[in-house]
């Protein structure tokens, strides 16, 4: 009998994993399910909400559109995630042409379409903002341009 070791992984290295995995699958034009794209998600939410905690109660609200202004633990929680799926160029801020390619091999066809628009109209718009400030307005942009956005972005 072969006994097998348990590998114990941080949420980061399976996020990492998880993206290179889609990464190597795009040749095949294997894209995440949506239910993976939920598990995605939570690990993103579960490496950067040890960093800045934010209450469940914000994420329902920006879900909604009601965006708090003053909660600046949950716009650096959107550039963890941004940061965490290496979304950002090396300037350090969010790059169209990046987030397009990672989401156009991740993100099946039917979520792609819903994110394009989004990632054309919200990415560019940071004016030299700080990382945490142009992440929180990508993702008011998002909600603003289609609130189903949020479903499949980092929330």
């Amino acid at each position: 009998m072969v006994a097998r070791k348990r590998m114990n992984m941080s949420p980061t290295t399976l996020v990492l994993l998880t993206i290179i995995a889609a990464t190597v699958l795009n040749d095949c034009n294997a894209y995440l399910s949506e239910g993976a794209i939920k598990k995605t998600q939570q690990m993103l939410k579960s490496v950067c909400s040890k960093k800045y905690a934010v209450e469940d109660e914000v994420f329902t609200n920006i879900k909604k559109g009601i965006f708090p202004e003053d909660n600046n633990n949950i716009k650096c929680y959107f550039a963890c995630n941004f940061k965490t799926m290496q979304l950002i160029n090396q300037k350090g801020s969010l790059e169209k042409k990046i987030f397009k390619d990672k989401m156009s091999m991740i993100a099946p066809p039917n979520v792609y379409s819903i994110l394009l628009p989004v990632i054309e109209q919200c990415i560019g718009k940071d004016n030299g903002e700080e990382l945490c400030q142009a992440s929180y307005n990508f993702i008011k942009c998002a909600h603003h341009v289609d609130p189903k956005s949020l479903e499949y972005l980092p929330i």
